[in-house]
């Protein structure tokens, strides 16, 4: 009985810790998003520094799959690719910006600038999310690696960091699969910004699901004539 009562209350002021940490990132966003908004941001947009914001930071580490890179698996990520949402190793930040800015923005977690908007997808990404999309598009790390013909894997099957291996993981975002991620998280997050003060992952999540299934069943009442008869067109 004891036992049961100390996990349930470990597990209460869990939920109490991420629920105040929450409230602190919204502080900090609203702070982030005025500041944008002042013309000393917009006169000195190349000087002005931003970190990424604490509380924020607490909420990207908690992230499913944030502790490792999303391409190589190393662990504790610095670096992240803004355009995916994803926490990336330094080694892997270095071909992602070989890709250029149009396939990857890449920030420093620690050293660089960050924009309200930047940080926003961040948190409504994460590795295991982007990592879940691969692997159902066949474009999984492993899966990468195995149907490399660059990729000697007799020769370098302990080393995740081997550049061959990174080179033929981080191909996989100039795919048309990885586009499709790309814009899809963008317009997300335009969405997420403009709906004003940040309410969670959660939150968004539940209200992109509210929306889909009220399409879906404003599809399922559209009516087209078929044969002089009006039919039901399912979605």
């Amino acid at each position: 009985m004891q036992s049961s009562s100390s996990s349930s209350s470990h597990s209460q002021s869990q939920s109490q810790s991420q629920s105040e940490n929450l409230k602190t990132a919204v502080l900090e966003l609203e702070e982030l998003r005025r500041w944008e908004e002042t013309k000393e941001a917009q006169y000195n947009s190349c000087t002005g520094h931003r970190r990424f914001p604490p509380a924020c930071l607490n909420l990207l580490k908690n992230i499913s799959g944030n502790f490792f890179c999303v391409d190589c698996e190393a662990s504790n990520p610095q670096w992240a690719t803004v355009t995916y949402g994803g926490l990336i190793c330094l080694q892997c930040s270095g071909k992602h910006r070989q890709l250029g800015v149009q396939m990857s923005v890449v920030r420093s977690i620690t050293m660089d600038s960050w924009t309200h908007k930047n940080v926003l997808a961040m948190l409504e990404g994460g590795n295991k999310q982007l990592g879940d999309f691969f692997s159902r598009h066949g474009l999984s790390s492993s899966e990468t690696h195995s149907h490399s013909p660059t990729i000697n894997t007799s020769a370098h099957t302990h080393s995740s960091h081997d550049d061959s291996n990174v080179n033929a993981i981080v191909d996989r975002y100039q795919t048309n699969a990885a586009l499709f991620y790309k814009k899809n998280l963008s317009d997300h997050v335009d969405r997420v910004e403009k709906s004003g003060e940040y309410k969670g992952r959660d939150h968004s999540r539940k209200k992109n699901q509210k929306n889909k299934n009220s399409s879906n069943r404003r599809g399922r009442k559209q009516l087209r004539a078929e044969g002089g008869k009006e039919v039901e067109v399912k979605v």
